[in-house]
């Protein structure tokens, strides 16, 4: 059955054409569900390929991700997209779970919303982006730094914003899309969905659904990687069944009033791969997976006041998710010794007003509250139930310098408490910081822009760092501290013409982040387990550069893009005198060179090559430090583009080969879980 799969995806690659990718396109940063945000009317782009643009947030550096043009997959989730976005490390853990680190930060530091709902406030503080479907989706604004105090508690490290369903069309508009992708391991990926835009009173009411299914037998493994236990070339207990939805409704009316809702959800079920360097790794599965998310949003849009202008949006959000995690006694997955069910329920209300001041300043203000429940019940112990309330306050001010610069300064008070801890003695004492930002854009020309930033803030330990035991692998920490990040960069963005070049694009970005009472985990004897302590200082230094060129117009031109992320990031125990140790799983070198070119019959080549440098981890069996080497690796395909009609449901075909992983190599996101091996992939899109 495998090699017939194979075989039929080979023979339909073999027949298929491909095309040429469309006309270069700008970013642009649409509105979302919360469209006076001021980090949102703050977003300055500029393109950089026809998928993503450098831009700037409040001081803070940034890259828009434009959803429609994605190679990945006709249907990604997250990771995916992210794992082809600059600057960002993306990495699997023993959970099986996907993590997202930004210059160096813990995966609990980055902020993903959807459509204004914050997903990394729950039980664990972080969204997995492996099971965040961005189905229908239409752009990510991905900032680095802090560009905003205003949204919502525990975003320290970098935000990613998903907008969905938030475009503005007009009425009469409608789009039906669908897409279908395969690989040579009989990995099966679909999607459809379709949008319309009618007139409703003085207004467009705009109506987006759609859905995808995703379905594997296991991940391609590559060469040198030990799998004793691999099946058909495909790394033990990396299957995945899932399936995703979403709806959204939105109202748009005159001077920027709109009423929205957006539901998505996805229920999945997957394996976890053993990693390979522990004699006793985590032998688990999900048996289900399940996550709904309800977001309404509201703006009275721009109103007159004694005092100038002003708007009032208001947004309430439920993320509820329910799992099965099932730990079994051998690889062979057969008897299981162990379950942990969890039930998470999080509600998040949050209202934000800005206001204007004299001389083109403008004063924004928000109130974020989120009330996370979880159920925990690992058998056979009764149910034992948590919660942690948190809520933020801030406010920033725009304050425009002549024409060509504006200053931007803000705070923000950050509370947490967590009045249930499913019996594991007392609630922890409230925990609340004070944060701070300022930040500076000037335009020196059409062509160059100069942008700086400074932030502090804190990030509070979330319900599993203090309490979860995880069938019995750690030790819980109820007394945990809060993190505090203080951030700084700098840079400098060119968008214009070099010499012959008629379009160029140069982002270059210096950074400096120090993190004090950092969250570590550490290994205890007797019995052997992990535990969450307060240690270190975590000090990471480092530049990062974005380019882009395109050589000649239109359906014939040359894109050549890079990207390049140097760091040095220092561990400081605070507890000892001991020397700076190496930080884990964060390599201090990466980068990727992307090169699009014409090709006969109207076609487009593609290839991209991946260098990911040196880097370590801590063997949790024994404490000691393991190296992990350098690895580059690389992907090539064929693109092509046809107008199948001018008036049908179906505009547009695009149709793309590729082969991911070329040579390949073992590429290791942390010690013992490496990345899929050589792999084929088929993609059609239709519009």
């Amino acid at each position: 059955m495998q090699l017939r799969n194979r075989l039929s995806i080979a023979s339909l690659a073999t027949a298929m054409v491909v095309a040429a990718s469309p006309d270069v396109a700008a970013a642009q940063a649409g509105p979302d569900s919360t469209a006076a945000d001021s980090a949102a009317r703050r977003l300055r782009a500029v393109r950089v390929t026809e998928t993503r643009a450098a831009a700037i947030v409040g001081g803070a550096s940034a890259v828009v991700v434009a959803t429609d043009r994605l190679r990945a997959s006709p249907a990604p989730v997250l990771d995916q997209v992210l794992r082809d976005t600059p600057f960002l490390n993306i990495r699997q853990n023993s959970r099986g779970e996907m993590e997202i680190s930004i210059r160096g930060s813990d995966a609990r530091q980055a902020a993903v919303m959807l459509d204004g709902v914050p997903l990394t406030l729950g039980w664990d503080h972080r969204a997995d982006p492996s099971l965040v479907p961005v189905t229908g989706s239409e752009e990510l604004v991905i900032v680095r730094g802090l560009g905003s105090l205003l949204g919502g508690p525990n975003a320290l490290g970098g935000t990613i914003s998903i907008s969905q369903g938030s475009s503005v069309a007009a009425a009469g508009t409608r789009q039906v899309w669908g897409g279908l992708g395969v690989d040579d391991n009989a990995a099966f990926v679909a999607s459809a969905g379709a949008s319309s835009t009618v007139s409703a009173g003085s207004g467009v009411l705009t109506m987006r659904g759609g859905f995808a299914a995703r379905d594997r037998d296991g991940l391609s493994l590559a060469n040198a990687v030990p799998d004793a236990t691999s099946r058909d070339g495909l790394r033990t207990n990396s299957d995945l069944r899932e399936i995703d939805a979403f709806a959204s409704l939105r109202w748009n009316g005159a001077r920027g009033r709109a009423v929205g809702m957006t539901l998505t959800g996805f229920d999945a079920q997957r394996g976890v791969p053993p990693e390979e360097h522990l004699a006793v790794p985590r032998l688990w599965r999900y048996p289900y997976s399940t996550r709904a998310l309800v977001a309404l949003s509201g703006s009275l849009g721009l109103f007159e006041t004694p005092f100038g202008y002003g708007t009032l949006d208001v947004s309430a959000g439920y993320n509820g998710g329910r799992q099965k995690i099932q730990s079994y006694t051998s690889r062979s997955y057969t008897t299981v010794e162990g379950e942990e069910l969890g039930d998470e329920r999080t509600l998040t209300t949050r209202a934000l007003a800005t206001h204007s001041l004299p001389r083109g300043a403008k004063l924004s203000a928000a109130l974020t509250l989120a009330d996370v429940s979880y159920t925990e019940t690992v058998s056979p112990a009764p149910a034992a139930d948590y919660r942690q309330v948190l809520w933020s306050g801030g406010a920033e001010i725009d304050m425009p310098v002549g024409t060509a610069t504006t200053y931007s300064f803000g705070a923000v008070f950050d509370r947490a408490t967590t009045p249930e801890t499913g019996g594991r003695g007392p609630g922890q004492s409230a925990l609340d910081d004070l944060g701070w930002r300022a930040g500076v854009v000037r335009e020196l020309s059409n062509a160059w822009r100069m942008h700086a930033s400074a932030s502090q803030r804190s990030r509070f330990p979330a319900l599993r760092e203090l309490y979860s035991g995880a069938l019995d692998r750690f030790r819980p920490n109820p007394d945990l501290r809060p993190e505090k990040l203080l951030g700084l960069e700098g840079g400098a963005t060119f968008h214009g013409a070099i010499g012959a070049i008629p379009i160029a694009t140069v982002q270059l970005t210096a950074f400096r982040h120090a993190l004090d009472d950092a969250v570590v985990r550490i290994t205890l004897s007797n019995p052997t387990q992990l535990m969450r302590v307060n240690r270190d200082r975590i000090e990471s230094s480092g530049a990062e550069v974005l380019t882009g060129f395109t050589f000649g117009e239109s359906l014939r031109a040359v894109t050549l893009s890079a990207d390049a992320t140097v760091q040095r990031i220092r561990l400081i125990d605070q507890t000892t005198t001991g020397p700076a140790r190496h930080a884990e799983n964060n390599p201090e070198v990466r980068g990727t060179v992307a090169l699009g070119a014409p090709m006969p019959w109207s076609a487009r080549g593609l290839a991209n090559i991946r260098y990911t440098g040196t880097q370590y981890c801590l063997n949790a069996e024994t404490g000691g430090e393991m190296t992990l080497a350098a690895q580059g690796t690389s992907d090539i395909g064929l693109e092509r583009s046809f107008t199948l009609s001018r008036r049908g449901p179906f505009r547009a075909l695009r149709a793309l080969l590729s082969l991911d992983n070329v040579s390949n190599v073992a590429v290791y996101d942390q010690c013992g879980l490496p990345q899929p091996g050589r792999t084929l992939r088929v993609m059609l899109n239709v519009r």
